[in-house]
């Protein structure tokens, strides 16, 4: 399998966003983020969900799909979506019809393999 990247980038909406300031922030501009976070998902998130469940073909098929988002109160608006594919690319053409007007969407790249992983272990050793 391999893994195909595409970064999103929604136009900023909020206080914050807009600002770039995400130093401190108030409830209020918490929970604005927040909406507009979820307003993001519920407008992508049928598309995605619907890629994986697609017929398959003779390239480009889907298996997994994961959506990233910045953790960072004044970078809401930055996604990375990986997707995992048997061979080939991916038909993305109707991505930007779910996303807010104004987003850009950029392939990272495609066709990336696992080469190795790292991760900690309980014990220590590597």
């Amino acid at each position: 399998m391999a893994r195909l990247l595409v970064k999103i980038d929604a136009p900023p909406q909020g206080e914050l966003e807009t600002s770039g300031d995400g130093t401190n922030p108030t409830d209020d501009q918490m929970a604005e983020e927040q909406r507009f976070r979820q307003s993001f998902l519920d407008g992508v998130s049928p598309y995605l969900e619907s890629l994986p469940k697609r017929p398959p073909h003779r390239a480009g098929n889907v298996t997994h799909v994961e959506l990233l988002g910045r953790d960072v109160w004044s970078e809401m608006n930055h996604y990375l979506l990986m997707l995992q594919v048997d061979i080939g690319n991916v038909d993305l053409s109707e991505l930007s019809t779910h996303l807010p007007p104004g987003s850009e969407v950029n392939v990272v790249g495609g066709d990336y393999q696992s080469i190795d992983e790292w991760s900690a272990s309980s014990d220590g050793s590597s």
